[in-house]
């Protein structure tokens, strides 16, 4: 009897020490299940170009500095998934996974500097409702959420990674 408790002991262990992080489409997937999202676009790191989903390197640092240039970070990146509203409602989602856990500051200025854009545009135009962005890292992710709860996104974090 103590053999089988140990036995299953151990294979709990083993199985939830396995268990891998969620990919950047499934937390993705997961965080847009907590809200009402408007009509957007997504965009992937390793998208076909000419299909639905591709970004290049270029436009993906415009998106965070203004500038169409490919940055050395984008070396960092392992993966991501973007959702941007198609509209006037705001909403953006940033679901970015580094190759190492020592990128994620490197990774974290970029989207903070996205969340500085999001800022300044709300200061600038009045009739442009935005939430306040936040920036979220935890493991090797780092998250950008401009949505209506960015807390349920923490919530989310905690569970999922």
């Amino acid at each position: 009897m103590k053999k089988t408790t140990l036995l299953v002991l151990l294979c709990s262990i083993f199985l939830s020490s396995c268990r891998g992080a969620p990919s950047t489409d499934t937390l993705a997937h997961r965080l847009l299940e907590l809200y009402d999202v408007p009509p957007s676009s997504q965009y992937v790191k390793n998208g076909v170009e000419g299909e639905y989903g591709y970004i290049s390197p270029e436009d993906f640092t415009f998106l965070y500095t203004g500038e169409k240039e490919k940055l050395p970070e984008w070396e960092l990146i392992e993966d991501f998934r973007i959702i941007l509203s198609d509209s006037r409602e705001p909403f953006e989602l940033h679901v970015i996974r580094v190759r190492s856990s020592s990128d994620t500051e490197e990774i974290a200025k970029l989207l903070r500097k996205r969340a500085d854009m999001i800022r300044y545009h709300n200061k600038t135009e009045e009739s442009f409702l935005v939430y306040e962005p936040t920036v979220f890292v935890r493991s090797r992710y780092v998250i950008l959420a401009v949505t209506p709860d960015n807390n349920a996104v923490k919530l989310m974090l905690k569970r999922l990674i």
